[in-house]
């Protein structure tokens, strides 16, 4: 009796082998040897993962195994079961948000990089009159290439664009206004000689704009943006070029020796417009600013040179 069942068993074992049948979910995946070893593999190549930004590694459906005799020529499948069970894991990756002023800026994936960047802008930027508040917020995704990151130097560049944006937006708040019109730039740099509204033997009447006194041929940037509606020679104004800015906000910029602007031109604030000269009823090259609204002259001191 014992000899017959053994022979069985025997005759078993030539046609069948044991092996363990892998279920995750309650779907068969696949055959493996050992369960152990499967087990050992999920546990270092799963489990603890290792890549750039994987935070951790999740497998919510672990495999359940039943042993089972198939037959020799069944095949055990453990690297497709590996696969299979890599794309039912939840892969949580860890990036940075860089953040101006809550406003997000960029993401990186390198903390100590981002660090010193953020410290290195802050200290570029100590001494200027803008609020940076600037941070680095922890965030997590599952899928990393959505995110859109950039490298450390690309985003601290991007940082620097955006704060310089911010200087320019504050000082342009704190830059002179005249019925809305930006006066943006200053005409010339030099010693004001003759103030609005002084009196002289040299003039008829009370001075309708401010003298800059400087070399001849010093270029004339015009103060805000506008279109050019006046470029010739106009009697005691010698070379005369007015801007119409709009609002009823008007220009003048006179005794100049060379006209560079013509007619028609638009200009944008800070452009070469005219060169310093002694044209017209002038006494030295100098510049005559006059600003006019609707046509009546206001004291240029009041928006420059003050």
């Amino acid at each position: 009796m014992a000899i017959a069942f053994g022979l069985i068993i025997a005759i078993i074992l030539i046609k069948y082998r044991p092996v363990y049948e892998v279920t995750v979910s309650g779907q068969k995946i696949g055959y493996v040897k050992s369960e152990a070893e499967i087990e050992e593999r999920i546990q270092s190549e799963i489990i603890e993962m290792e890549g750039k930004n994987i935070d951790f590694v999740s497998l919510d459906d672990m495999p359940s195994y039943e042993l089972k005799l198939v037959s020799r020529t069944q095949e055990t499948n453990e690297e497709e079961i590996m696969v299979a069970l890599v794309e039912k894991a939840t892969i949580m990756y860890k990036y940075y948000a860089v953040i101006l002023n809550n406003e997000t800026q960029a993401f990186v994936d390198n903390i100590e990089e981002a660090e010193q960047a953020v410290n290195q802008i802050k200290a570029n930027h100590q001494g200027d009159t803008i609020q940076l508040d600037l941070q680095i917020t922890e965030n997590y995704t599952e899928n990393i290439e959505e995110i859109g990151i950039e490298t450390v130097q690309v985003a601290q560049a991007q940082v620097e664009q955006k704060v310089s944006a911010l200087i320019e937006e504050d000082e342009k708040s704190r830059m002179p206004k005249i019925n809305g019109v930006l006066i943006a730039a200053t005409p010339v740099q030099g010693k004001i000689t003759s103030r609005y509204g002084s009196v002289s033997s040299v003039r008829s009447g009370a001075h309708t704009g401010t003298d800059i006194a400087c070399a001849k041929g010093t270029d004339i940037h015009v103060v805000s943006s506008g279109t050019v509606t006046f470029a010739q020679r106009d009697g005691s104004y010698g070379n005369l070029i007015k801007v119409d800015h709009g609002n009823g906000v008007e220009t003048w910029y006179a005794h100049c020796d060379k006209l560079y602007a013509k007619v028609g031109q638009t200009v944008e604030a800070g452009d070469v417009i005219a060169a310093v000269g002694s044209t017209g009823n002038s006494t030295g090259p100098h510049l005559h600013l006059e600003i006019r609204v609707n046509g009546q002259t206001i004291n240029p001191q009041k928006y420059l040179y003050n």
